[in-house]
């Protein structure tokens, strides 16, 4: 399992196909961080998919970043100081 699926495994999009594109694009663009979308997807099915993705008015940011907000809230927890 990858960084990227324990870390949105709570993530709700309304469809279980919208959260794996979530979590495949997650993969694809914090691998290559200072590549466009083009670049980081790879070939041009996933580029048309990713710019879909991001089209899809079902998909709202607040949606995709709320587990990781809540998984970061429970890292922090553990410890006394966080900077």
């Amino acid at each position: 399992m990858s960084w990227a699926v324990k870390e949105f495994k709570s993530m709700n999009l309304g469809d279980p196909r919208r959260k794996q594109r979530a979590i495949h694009l997650i993969e694809s663009l914090s691998a290559k961080p200072t590549a466009s979308i083009p670049q980081a997807c790879g070939d041009w099915a996933d580029t048309i998919g990713a710019y879909r993705f991001f089209g899809n008015e079902e998909v709202q940011w607040e949606a995709i970043l709320a587990p990781h907000i809540e998984n970061s809230v429970a890292r922090m927890a553990a410890h006394e100081h966080v900077l």
